[in-house]
């Protein structure tokens, strides 16, 4: 069986002699796959862990919830367990383009936003 590698983009090469190709590679994943990794962007380790624990503590005071007020109400069955298992990439979306939505999302403290 073959194992499917989801693409890697590596933002040092959007300067230089590359630039065109990595340009096709990220439309590429955004046309075929939704997503990418994106490496050596230059975001240091401990803002990307920062904000990590801001949206899980943002989930916790929120959204876990209406979460399980929704699966409640739906009477969905076997769903309870996904509860436990819930990632926080998997519940949150916030777009800065073409238009933010950051306002939309409520009780945001101001590190956060």
């Amino acid at each position: 069986m073959e194992s499917l590698s989801f693409p890697v983009i590596n933002m040092e090469k959007l300067n230089g002699g590359e630039r065109a190709a990595t340009m096709e590679k990220i439309q590429d994943a955004c046309e075929n796959w939704g997503f990418f990794e994106l490496v050596n962007h230059g975001i240091p380790i401990e803002e990307l862990d920062t904000l990590e624990r801001k949206t899980k503590e943002h989930y916790k005071k929120c959204m876990e919830q209406r979460f399980k007020e929704l699966v409640a109400s739906q009477a969905l069955e076997g769903v309870q367990t996904e509860i436990k298992d819930m990632d926080w990439e998997s519940t949150f979306f916030v777009r800065h383009l073409p238009e933010s939505n950051i306002n939309e999302i409520s009780d945001l403290d101001d590190e956060y936003r």
